[in-house]
């Protein structure tokens, strides 16, 4: 065959002509993409490097820069992958090893990314990025000071370095020095002027000092450089709201959400903001609408279900389509078994609307599976009393609830309470009252006024508790000593402060509790929760907390010679056999420091040990310190001793009743099919929100 030299050259030139288009198309993707990345379009950046990598599959730097954007989606997994592709057409570049770091962080693989930014230092002592790396290693421990060495060994070596005096100031106010938080960051302001995150770090910091002023003149500094800006309108809006300035609040709110109706923190605002101009219809209709798009935003439901009971009256109509989420959560808590969370929920739709029939029916039957007759009939009772004129009669329902009073009735015939005439539902059983406080926050990016909220959903949630009341104050509080003197003036045994952190992805809320009497400090509990539920799981964290160290105690309600009816029953942990100390009313303190109660000797007047027990109530006989009997009705009641055998409801107490002996340790048995695992035990790491914003800065 002759060669023909004419045809391979225009072979040659097809083949040169189409390798160039196609270099010429990545490049022009790739570039594309670069541009979205620098705006934070990290999703449209993403397909401009797929499709600059569909035109040249070994593009070093496209697939470099698709890891960066996937990992700040939050993509890791994917993110490495697109490294490994990255390191097989661009070998020996620090900055792919630099993210590989990182991403090994954010999958909590600590050790591994702290070797390889150790190495990256050995062979290249001046890499500030890999001092970024271990700085924020550091801080997922806990050690801001080695943190803080880190970013200023970096700031060493690039005296100019943006990230290094951000974080500097960020972890400078964390620690309190607001002095050298304002030194570093008027550095970042003098090198880095027209950068639009400085201006709304520094915007933050001027906030959380409480500086209003400057701290709006630089959050409108930074939108005005960066016009989408979502984070600066937020925290302008934020801002605004801090100084009282509501219509302004709200026409900020109004912007974002014109641009995005799915920025949650701008719905949460304007509805915050129409609560305070008293429009709260407007605040209900605002939050409903964000929840549409919205539905896992714990707190706004929150804030809403809040002013929902507020407003409307029990029997509007308009209750129980706010109630049909937690009726939902609850039917699926029930299909799997999970009793606690169950009860939660049904009794979040009930708060929420309490008239609803079907709903109180499929908690009462809830209660009857827990062995609790007497409250199962009182609820029975209850939904026969409901005159509703919005709810449709259900005449078969209506007979079955009618012939199962009956049946009940007759069975409780023979009960403690109708032997001895008392109705155990109008006793008065509240022995504690704690006080829940809190301090004005101006730290909050995502839910101001957070602590607000979770201090109503905790008084709420204690509503169900029949032995404790807890109040809350309609305004914050300017620290402990306001916090203390109120709980003197109210005569709360107890009081507490709580503080809420959170980020995008965790919350975490940190209680100390305090004696109302002496002030000292009673104990502290730290709770941190990510995925979904974390707030409702918070709370019921707490309430089960503090009921675990409150003691058991009742009173004596009648008595017949030496047997004593006491208003103590097995919801409270009461077993035959046990033995309740009788002191004198009015005699028992909480203790100087620490759990637990005191009392004097010589007001101790006896003890009783029950023989007979009931689900409210219980007899006991008596057994009197002394030649004179001195015990009367009213005298009040702990725990001594119980005996070691299990009841076939222990489980049913676990959060419904204190649990505490005299000394504040708890005595009655938990939940033994459901270990209460903290954090650690889950393998959760909790992520500081200085960490976070550090995290953000690009």
């Amino acid at each position: 065959m002759k060669f023909n030299a004419k045809i391979f050259s225009l072979v040659l030139s097809g083949l040169f002509f189409s390798s160039s288009a196609l270099w010429a198309g990545a490049l022009e993707s790739y570039n594309m993409g670069l541009s979205k990345q620098s705006r934070e379009d990290y999703y449209g950046a993403s397909e401009d490097f797929h499709q600059a990598l569909q035109a040249n599959p070994y593009y070093g730097d496209a697939w470099f820069h698709l890891a960066e954007v996937t990992y700040s989606i939050g993509d890791y997994s994917l993110a490495l992958t697109y490294l490994d592709s990255a390191e097989k057409y661009a070998k020996s570049r620090t900055e792919i090893q630099n993210l590989r770091g990182m991403v090994y962080i954010a999958l909590g693989r600590l050790p591994e990314a702290k070797k390889i930014f150790n190495d990256i230092i050995k062979a290249n002592p001046n890499d500030v990025d890999a001092r970024f790396g271990l700085a924020e290693i550091e801080l997922y421990s806990g050690g801001y000071s080695g943190a803080t060495r880190l970013y200023q060994d970096a700031l060493k070596r690039q005296s100019t370095n943006r990230k290094a005096l951000l974080s500097l100031a960020l972890l400078s106010a964390e620690n309190g020095n607001y002095d050298a938080a304002q030194n570093y960051i008027m550095q970042a302001l003098k090198y880095h002027s027209g950068d639009a995150e400085v201006h709304y770090l520094a915007s933050y910091l001027d906030a959380r000092r409480g500086d209003l002023q400057n701290a709006e003149r630089k959050a409108r500094g930074a939108v005005q450089i960066k016009k989408d800006y979502t984070k600066a309108y937020v925290l302008l809006a934020s801002i605004l709201y801090a100084q009282g300035r509501y219509d302004d609040t709200i026409d900020t709110c109004e912007y974002l959400i014109s641009k995005n109706r799915k920025t949650a923190e701008a719905w949460y605002l304007k509805g915050l903001s129409q609560v305070k101009k008293n429009q709260p219809e407007a605040a209900i209709t605002t939050w409903n609408n964000a929840l549409f798009d919205n539905p896992q935003d714990e707190i706004m439901r929150a804030a809403l279900e809040i002013l929902v009971v507020k407003t409307y009256s029990l029997e509007d109509s308009r209750r129980n389509k706010w109630a049909d989420y937690h009726i939902k959560k609850a039917r699926d808590y029930k299909k799997t078994f999970m009793g606690e969370e169950a009860r939660y929920e049904y009794q979040r739709a009930l708060k929420i609307a309490p008239y609803n029939s079907t709903v109180r029916a499929e908690f009462a039957d809830l209660i009857s599976k827990s062995g609790l007759n007497e409250l199962y009939l009182n609820q029975l009772k209850f939904i026969k009393s409901i005159k509703n004129p919005n709810e449709k009669k259900n005449q078969y329902q209506e007979n079955k609830i009618n012939d199962t009073i009956e049946a009940y009735d007759s069975l409780m015939k023979y009960s403690l309470a109708s032997e001895w005439n008392v109705d155990p539902f109008y006793l008065d059983k509240i022995r504690w009252n704690v006080g829940v406080f809190y301090k004005n926050s101006t730290s909050h990016l995502i839910h101001p006024e957070a602590e607000v909220v979770a201090a109503g959903m905790v008084s709420d949630i204690f509503g169900g508790v029949a032995t404790t009341s807890v109040s809350v104050l309609d305004s914050s509080v300017s620290g402990y000593g306001e916090a203390y003197r109120l709980a003197r003036q109210r005569n709360l045994d107890y009081f507490s402060l709580i503080t809420i952190d959170e980020t995008d992805r965790e919350i975490s809320m940190d209680v100390v509790v305090y004696s109302g009497r002496t002030g000292t400090e009673t104990t502290r509990f730290s709770y941190f929760r990510t995925g979904n539920d974390k707030f409702a799981s918070i709370l019921r964290g707490f309430r089960r907390d503090l009921l675990n160290m409150l003691p058991v105690r009742g009173k004596i309600i009648q008595r017949s010679v030496n047997d004593l009816l006491v208003d103590l029953g097995f919801v409270e942990g009461m077993k035959e056999g046990a033995v309740l100390d009788v002191i004198k009313a009015g005699k028992i303190q909480t203790a100087d420091s620490g759990r637990g109660v005191k009392f004097d000797e010589k007001d101790l007047l006896g003890t009783i040990t029950i023989t007979r027990v009931g689900e409210e109530i219980s007899l006991g006989t008596l057994k009197q310190n002394g030649f004179y009997d001195k015990v009367n009705i009213g005298d009040e009641l702990l725990v001594r001793s119980l005996p070691n055998s299990k009841g076939t409801n222990d489980g049913n107490i676990s959060d419904t009743a204190p649990a505490a002996g005299e000394n504040g340790g708890r005595i009655l048995p938990d939940d033994a099919d459901k270990k209460k695992l903290n954090a650690d035990e889950l393998g959760l790491v909790k992520t500081p929100l200085v960490l976070d914003l550090i995290r953000d800065i690009k």
